[in-house]
């Protein structure tokens, strides 16, 4: 009965520890996602080096290692990212695929290791990293 007493406990301090931390409200969306390649509007292509997504809860990050890092908040509803990124400027933006700061994209597809968006400027593929 001691030994059982103990097992019950020990089970509710696990739940209590695992429900104070915040849990990701995007599913397969949340995370570090590496941009792989950009295709424009015009048919020009481009293969980023190392810049990344970085998406949790409602804030997105964009990082270009060593160039830029810009920070901004998202809406995910499943179908379509609408992103405001309010203090950057454009010309910051464009090596991420956007050409405004303000940005809808349709998300094409949506698994745990692949994503790709698409707006009216450019189509982005990434991978998880």
């Amino acid at each position: 009965m001691d030994t059982m007493k103990r097992y019950i406990i020990g089970a509710l301090l696990l739940l209590m520890a695992s429900a104070c931390g915040k849990m990701p409200i995007n599913g397969d969306l949340d995370g570090r996602w590496q941009i792989m390649k950009i295709e424009y509007a015009s048919g020009e292509e481009e293969v980023p080096e190392r810049a990344y997504y970085s998406v949790a809860l409602h804030t997105i990050n964009l990082m270009k290692v060593g160039v830029s890092n810009q920070t901004g908040n998202m809406e995910y509803t499943g179908d379509s990212l609408f992103v405001v990124m309010p203090i950057s400027k454009v010309e910051d933006l464009l090596p991420f695929g956007m050409n405004g700061t303000e940005q809808r994209f349709g998300v094409k597809e949506l698994t745990s290791n692949h994503l790709v968006l698409q707006s009216d400027y450019a189509r982005l593929e990434f991978r998880k990293f």
